[in-house]
């Protein structure tokens, strides 16, 4: 599951799918979170990562806390949790519970066709809990998993095989835990529009007017639309997003403050300081020596 360069005891971890001790073709890998934490490092467990993957984190007993985009998440039996590719999240080592966990590449995930991609901010769980009946059968469904991950070898037919898997286990959440899953049926049309044209333009740091002429929509539209959703404007949404990214970027990359400010479009650092002092509520620096 984890592969990572030499890094410093100080250098957050980046990591990408690679099932450990089983075919590298191998689509999903399932497997215990007991089984995961003694086959990595203390220094790699215990630091934020930003997976190039999904996880399904399953917890099956005990209790503890997971963190994901800097929140902690609270973890008992019979709490989902879902890690989509790009958020940054961090085991708590004194956490004690343990979860079956799956993990696929985005090229195994088939989207599901009522479904919509999931970004920060969407309002789509990404964490929920089941009741023991409901539990049982998921964990069953995650088991056909590992049978077919036990007897795995690498042939179209078998990859085919536990990719339809997988997706009958996403559609099956989607069925019995609707949250599990993003669904735009509740959602208004401008809201999601513009959600999704600003992860398209994240970087450029565009506009509400910019981004409101591009979907075709006046910027008080886009207003109404968040504020129906989230009870913030358009600006305080776009805003609270790039502030997400700036937070990844400062706690999880050794990139130099004056290089993030600069690939959002800052050509002033001391304009960028204020932008996170605002929104963050600490100068770029403070919030890269507390990660450390």
């Amino acid at each position: 599951m984890v592969e990572s360069g030499h890094l410093s005891e100080r250098k957050p971890v980046g990591i990408s799918y690679s099932p450990q001790r089983r075919h590298p073709n191998l689509p999903v890998e399932v497997l215990d979170r007991s089984e995961l934490i003694p086959r990595i490092s203390n220094r790699e467990a215990g630091s934020r990562q930003r997976s190039e993957f999904h996880q399904l984190v399953v917890c099956t007993s005990g209790t503890g806390t997971h963190h994901v985009d800097f929140e902690p998440i609270p973890m008992k039996r019979g709490t989902l949790l879902r890690i989509h590719p790009g958020q940054v999240h961090q085991f708590d080592l004194s956490s004690d519970f343990d979860a079956l966990m799956a993990i696929w590449p985005t090229t195994s995930h088939h989207p599901d066709p009522q479904g919509r991609s999931w970004y920060p901010g969407s309002t789509d769980a990404t964490r929920w809990n089941v009741d023991d009946e409901l539990l049982a059968r998921v964990l069953g469904w995650i088991d056909d998993l590992r049978v077919e991950q036990d007897q795995f070898v690498d042939s179209e037919r078998h990859v085919d095989l536990m990719k339809t898997l997988l997706c009958t286990l996403l559609l099956r959440l989607a069925i019995e835990v609707p949250e599990s899953l993003p669904s735009s049926s509740n959602l208004p049309a401008p809201y999601l529009a513009f959600r999704e044209r600003i992860e398209e333009r994240l970087y450029e740091r565009p506009g509400v007017t910019d981004l409101a002429r591009d979907l075709g929509y006046s910027s008080r539209t886009l207003d109404r639309a968040c504020q129906q959703v989230s009870d913030q404007t358009a600006k305080q949404v776009l805003d609270e997003r790039v502030a997400l990214e700036v937070r990844r970027l400062l706690t999880h990359t050794d990139r130099s403050i004056t290089g993030i400010a600069s690939s959002f479009g800052f050509d002033d650092t001391s304009n960028f300081s204020k932008f996170v002092k605002r929104h963050l509520g600490e100068l770029p620096r403070q919030i890269r020596l507390e990660s450390r």
